[in-house]
């Protein structure tokens, strides 16, 4: 006789098709509505000027576009709520594609956070935690070194955005490509923006000031946003769930096909931090070495710029939008070119997380220090700049 918990399987199986397209509507209508609610905030009076001031803070130099960067994934823990948001709000004409480069350079680093948290979890024993800081570590390594190399150079010459710019202009002026750049948003604006005009409708019979109610309508789309992420990630993951692992047992090999497993992982899940996550309970039981993470790791970081729901989210706010997704996308193709294959750099990431995991670890209470790191790094530093340029403004 069938268990109750084999029929439930079976159900939820036959569900995630639905549940991925709910996500997937769910995604773009929160896009949708992000944009709109932006347009809202600072055409109200009451409130633009504290969201002026704010946002102001957070660009008032390339520094703190980063550091506000990190913040906001950190919080959230998904770069790809993050860059979706960027790019509503680029959509929005709230801000501009160069202004966003530096906030797309920290989503970046602030996605590495969720792996600390995971590490922290399983932080109860010393000797696994040993060899889970240091694989913890090398991505944030790689990308605090690949964010930090790009932004000087961002500064000195704007290659990124303006390659970027180029490339989707050249695009553009494709017969094929340019009609499909121009037709995708209209598309997608018939089958949400009804819904997301109506949300936003209901809310004013609440008697809210203009600026109260932009901003619930911006907080709520923003929720929904992170659901449908969430939704289709779990949806994906039930129904790639036996090829996902069949791809993790193939991760012992070389460097190139960790890294390959690494994006092929991460491309399935739509997320780095879930697809690294995944391979940390085999870095505590040493199955897995610290140089075969670090590929993983680039493999993963390559593929969350160009998964699915990150493609949608480019081509739905037309060339402006596209043009943000090339930043990133080139940020992490650069970057993987260089720390795949030029000697100094190759290794650097290994050393530096071997040595910071040498110096948490020969403490006590190991854990402690870990989760000041996590803090401190990702949270507390970041947020006092950017307060600090906000007083000081």
């Amino acid at each position: 006789m069938q268990s109750a918990r084999e029929s439930w399987e079976q159900h939820r199986a036959a569900l995630t098709p639905i549940s991925l397209l709910v996500g997937l509507y769910g995604f773009v209508l929160a896009l949708t509505g992000f944009k709109e609610s932006w347009g809202l905030v600072f055409a109200a009076d009451s409130s633009g000027g504290f969201v002026q001031r704010l946002l102001d803070a957070s660009l008032a130099t390339p520094f703190t576009a980063l550091l506000s960067g990190v913040v906001i994934t950190s919080l959230i823990q998904s770069s790809s709520a993050t860059i979706a948001l960027v790019v509503a709000t680029i959509g929005s004409g709230v801000i501009s594609v160069d202004q966003s480069v530096f906030l797309l350079m920290g989503a970046n680093v602030g996605t590495t956070v969720t792996n600390s948290i995971v590490g922290l979890a399983r932080a109860h024993r010393n000797e696994e935690l040993e060899r889970l800081v240091p694989a913890i570590v090398v991505d944030d390594v790689f990308k605090v070194l690949n964010v930090m190399l790009f932004f000087f150079v961002e500064i000195s010459t704007g290659m990124l955005h303006g390659l970027a710019s180029w490339i989707v202009g050249s695009l553009s002026h494709t017969s094929v490509f340019g009609s499909f750049l121009e037709l995708f948003p209209d598309v997608i604006d018939k089958v949400t923006e009804p819904v997301t005009l109506g949300a936003i409708a209901v809310l004013s019979r609440f008697g809210m000031s203009p600026g109260v109610e932009a901003l619930a309508a911006g907080f709520g789309f923003f929720l929904l946003l992170v659901m449908s992420l969430g939704l289709m990630g779990e949806s994906l993951k039930r129904a790639l769930h036996d090829q996902s692992r069949a791809l993790l047992s193939r991760v012992f090999g070389g460097r190139m096909q960790a890294f390959m497993i690494g994006f092929g992982v991460c491309w399935l899940l739509q997320s780095s931090s879930v697809a690294v996550s995944l391979l940390l309970p085999l870095v505590g039981h040493s199955a897995v070495t610290l140089p075969t993470v670090y590929h993983y790791s680039l493999g993963a970081a390559l593929a969350t710029t160009c998964d699915p729901g990150q493609i949608v989210s480019y081509l739905k706010f037309g060339e402006v939008g596209l043009a943000a997704g090339v930043v990133h996308i080139l940020l992490n193709v650069f970057g993987a070119i260089l720390f795949l294959l030029v000697p100094g750099l190759r290794t650097a990431p290994l050393a530096f997380a071997e040595s910071i995991g040498d110096l948490m670890c020969s403490r006590r209470h190991a854990a402690v220090w870990l989760a000041i790191y996590v803090g401190a790094a990702f949270f507390v530093l970041p947020m006092l700049v950017v307060l600090g340029v906000q007083l000081i403004g």
